[in-house]
């Protein structure tokens, strides 16, 4: 019975942990982070998720491409979103990491380490005390919508203009719309939407809070019509070392 009982109360204690349930950058150094928790973290975590549109038609190819099985075979179209908060700390080591374990990091001896450091040190440094930075990635398993994508993002909208639709919705009700769009033209697929992070004098996000969310319009591309995309955050969830990081 007392064995039991230690047993119980150890099994109470890992799960009021605070460290249980969450990730690599609660748990170790980032330094040391796996190339799935970089993964992770970029795609999955408190500043970063994953969005998707998805319709199953049937495809009418003559030859088999990409998404698709072939002709008269059943396929699934899909459009995806991915936002990541990069004006938060964990994402950007997440983004380091991942570049060092590419080229070896580990097996560098202490000079080159120092040299790759000094490489990364003003991307890692770098200061968000006026913006929020949601970076967004999108793509598609069907090769056609994926130019048209890139085609929008990159020439919808011309220098200084932001979409009407991009919001970032607040704790307190406000919709805060973004202060600029900066699309990149050298053809990969993705884009930044920038917020202020003070708003009428106070913090955009506070302790205490409970959700904020990111949405805008994706256009018609193929099957797929024009969609609200819209993703919400744990603002709670968002603390390291007690702080709360966006």
């Amino acid at each position: 019975m007392r064995a039991r009982l230690t047993l119980l109360l150890a099994v109470g204690l890992a799960l009021t942990s605070p460290t249980l349930g969450q990730g690599p950058w609660a748990k170790k150094d980032w330094k040391k982070w796996s190339k799935d928790e970089c993964k992770s973290i970029q795609e999955d975590s408190p500043w970063a998720q994953r969005w998707t549109e998805a319709d199953v038609k049937m495809a009418n190819f003559a030859t088999r491409t990409s998404g698709t099985e072939g002709v008269g075979s059943e396929s699934q179209l899909a459009v995806y979103y991915i936002m990541q908060f990069r004006s938060a700390l964990p994402v950007r080591q997440a983004l380091v990491r991942e570049v060092l374990i590419q080229n070896r990091y580990d097996q560098m001896d202490p000079k080159q380490k120092e040299a790759v450091e000094k490489q990364t040190a003003d991307f890692l440094n770098r200061k968000y005390d006026d913006v929020v930075v949601v970076h967004v990635l999108y793509g598609s398993n069907v090769p056609e919508y994926n130019r048209d994508l890139a085609t929008f993002w990159q020439t919808h909208y011309p220098e200084g203009t932001v979409p009407q639709e991009a919001f970032l919705n607040a704790p307190r009700g406000q919709k805060v719309t973004p202060l600029r769009l900066i699309s990149h033209k050298s053809g990969a697929q993705e884009f930044e939407l920038v917020f202020p992070r003070m708003i009428d004098g106070k913090p955009l996000l506070e302790p205490g809070d409970k959700t904020m969310s990111v949405e805008f319009a994706s256009p018609s591309v193929g099957e797929i019509k024009s969609s609200r995309v819209f993703v919400e955050f744990k603002i709670a969830k968002m603390m390291v070392n007690g702080q709360l990081v966006y």
